[in-house]
């Protein structure tokens, strides 16, 4: 879980908090909004994200999996092992979360 100085006290206050804080910035809720549909491996998220860096990835990745809200997968195909990402029994409780806030988006883009 997100450890910030002060975020329990802000917590208490708005607990959104601790949603906005885990898929803040530009790229997280992105992936987790590809992931809605399924798992998928590092060179899929890289083509269906225009513009993010390898680096960027597989640090958001990362910390996405070291949050809780991804598992990341081993898939060996023939003799190499590939990585796949996909949403965590405890992540996919964020999808609704996610599915509001686009239809929220989609209403007020205007």
């Amino acid at each position: 879980m997100v450890s910030t100085p002060g975020f329990d006290a802000k917590m208490i206050d708005c607990p959104a908090l601790v949603t906005i804080q885990l898929v803040s910035g530009k790229w997280k809720t992105r992936i987790l909004w590809h992931l809605r549909h399924g798992e998928a491996g590092f060179g899929e998220l890289k083509r269906a994200l225009p513009g993010i860096s390898p680096k960027v990835l597989t640090d958001h990745l990362d910390a996405l999996v070291s949050d809780g809200l991804l598992k990341r997968l081993e898939r060996k195909e023939k003799n190499v092992v590939r990585s796949a990402y996909d949403y965590s029994d405890y992540g996919r409780t964020l999808i609704p979360v996610l599915d509001a806030l686009g239809n929220w988006g989609l209403s007020h883009r205007a």
